[in-house]
């Protein structure tokens, strides 16, 4: 191995960070083979290849079965250059609501922003000497501190528009990232992840907002307006699973890794049963999980949608539930690649409209009604003990 590659004190020999995408039919280098019967053939073998295989025979019928699907999009994938792929789900239509880490969320900027990031070899790097040349790691690869900071500085001028043009006091989560999405569409970044999103009705959760970049660009932009009611998030999530869920056409879950975002989807379950007031289940029709994490150790990202999240109600016991215990940048884009052999390079699923105008719809209505709130806690005689008036039809129930 060329050690001049891996030598922090020499940057401009490290190999690029290249994102990762789907491989046209046309592709000039030849590339785009069958991945899909490979795949197939997978579903019929063992261990973990068997269990991939499963997970796109899964994935096919979320989509042809019309599921309202909900992607969970744990850690930092966006910095490995697996954003692509997550975009290219979108647009097609095989993801309907998005939960994500902040980083997820906001680092794919740097890329969408002219920065490059660097593959370096994780066990003889020195990180004391790539502080000095000014780097930041992520394991294997790195990205120039500068570059890193300033995306961070330019969320702030997000913040400032919005406490410029945002016309109440809070705004919900959800619209947080829409107008986020909106505003990074008005810079042409029209290709990161919110910004996409934004303009196929995706809704976009992120209820660790603070937990990444846009910390510093709150912090940058010094401006404590609107305030971000990530609670109105869980009504507006629960909602929009109970509209969806049996006896509709029924909810399904993917889960890239696990934590937050995995358990924001999978609690909403629990709670459309307990509104539901009659003692059953709601529970996703299908789940899948691709994860690294081992359930021993007691952690959520481990708990297994085939068999733990039964007793909760989170899954279906007669649903399509698949456990893939791999790395997500090894098995993510198998899938995507065989999704597209699979369905074609022009397909978009049939249901993706009608199930993004709900959504949309819902957080209209979840704006307005914390615009009325506002208005409401204004008046004489209001007191923060009244109950909250949610609109007929907009609160679960």
């Amino acid at each position: 191995m060329d050690r001049q590659a891996h030598d922090p004190a020499s940057p401009e020999a490290w190999p690029e960070r290249r994102p990762v995408t789907v491989v046209g039919a046309s592709d000039d280098r030849g590339a785009g083979g069958p991945v899909s019967r490979l795949l197939e053939r997978m579903r019929h073998g063992a261990f973990q290849g068997r269990q991939l295989g499963q997970a796109f025979a899964t994935w096919t019928r979320m989509i042809d079965r019309g599921h309202m699907i909900s992607l969970g999009l744990a850690g930092s994938l966006a910095s490995a250059g697996l954003w692509p792929l997550i975009t290219w789900l979108i647009r097609r239509g095989y993801v309907d609501v998005l939960v994500s880490t902040s980083a997820n969320a906001t680092e794919d900027l740097l890329e969408h922003r002219g920065a490059r990031l660097y593959q370096v070899d994780p066990e003889r790097v020195d990180d004391v000497e790539l502080r000095r040349r000014g780097y930041y790691r992520f394991y294997d690869h790195v990205v120039s501190a500068a570059d890193y900071d300033a995306m961070e500085d330019f969320t702030g001028g997000f913040f400032k528009h919005l406490g410029a043009s945002w016309p109440a006091p809070t705004i919900s989560g959800l619209a947080f990232m829409r107008e986020l999405g909106r505003w990074l569409e008005g810079q042409r970044l029209h290709e990161s992840l919110a910004a996409t999103c934004a303009r196929h009705g995706v809704p976009l959760f992120v209820p660790a907002a603070p937990d990444g970049p846009l910390s510093e660009g709150y912090r940058a932009a010094a401006t404590a307006r609107p305030v971000v009611d990530f609670f109105a998030d869980y009504d507006l999530l629960v909602e929009i699973m109970q509209r969806f869920m049996p006896p509709g056409p029924g909810t399904a879950a993917i889960f890239l890794g696990g934590g937050v975002p995995k358990d924001f989807i999978q609690i909403a379950a629990t709670s459309v049963s307990t509104l539901r007031g009659t003692g059953a289940a709601s529970p996703h029709l299908a789940a899948i999980q691709i994860t690294t994490d081992n359930a021993v150790y007691g952690g959520l990202g481990g708990a297994s949608v085939a068999s733990e999240c039964f007793s909760w109600g989170k899954e279906s016991p007669d649903g399509d539930n698949v456990m893939v215990f791999a790395d997500v940048t090894i098995t993510l884009p198998l899938l995507c690649q065989g999704l597209l052999e699979h369905y074609g390079a022009a397909h978009v699923r049939p249901a993706r409209e009608a199930i993004a105008a709900v959504g949309m719809v819902t957080a209209r209505d979840v704006d307005r009604v914390l615009s009325a709130l506002e208005e409401f806690a204004r008046l004489p005689g209001a007191a923060l003990g009244y109950a909250m008036p949610w609109a007929e039809g907009v609160r679960p129930g």
